[in-house]
């Protein structure tokens, strides 16, 4: 036993819980990283801590682990792919160690991965990243192709016919 002197009504309550965040999108940043070996010894990922900055959710902290090199190809591909959309949201091309990563705003699309095992609880993942304040854009209207008009149709010529009828003045 030590002897330790402690007021705990001097001490703010800690923002964190361990809710889920909802579905969406968030602004985000990487504040810690590691190259570590997988388990399984078929490779090595990248372990990245996501600490959200948005408001209501700041300080809540995003576990993301990309497959960086694995003997299954496409488990590697697709980690190689989400770390290439990473870089591009926070605008690094080539890095040389992933401290690079750090400290650099981006948002992350978060989902809710539904645990197979009775043991853990769901939990939060990353299945995207874009840059900081990228809003999602619907596809550009594209109106439809008028039908040609029929060689025998009436024309009709009015005096200001050159302005659509909304900009004429009334007379």
């Amino acid at each position: 036993m030590a002897q330790f002197t402690f007021d705990s009504s001097t001490v703010a309550p800690r923002e964190n819980n361990y809710e889920l965040l909802p579905i969406g999108d968030y602004v985000a940043q990487v504040t810690e990283s590691e190259i570590a070996p997988l388990k399984s010894g078929n490779g090595q990922c990248l372990k990245l801590t996501v600490t959200v900055l948005q408001e209501g959710y700041n300080g809540r902290k995003i576990f993301c682990r990309l497959n960086v090199q694995h003997s299954n190809a496409t488990a590697e591909q697709i980690a190689q792919q989400q770390l290439r959309e990473l870089c591009d949201s926070i605008g690094v091309v080539r890095m040389q160690d992933t401290v690079e990563l750090h400290n650099k705003p981006f948002t992350a699309r978060v989902k809710i991965r539904k645990s197979t095992d009775p043991q853990y609880s769901d939990q939060n993942e990353i299945s995207g990243f874009k840059p900081a304040g990228a809003v999602s854009r619907p596809a550009p209207f594209t109106a439809p192709a008028r039908a040609p008009a029929a060689a025998n149709a009436p024309t009709v010529a009015a005096a200001g016919a050159s302005s659509p009828p909304w900009a004429r003045k009334a007379a």
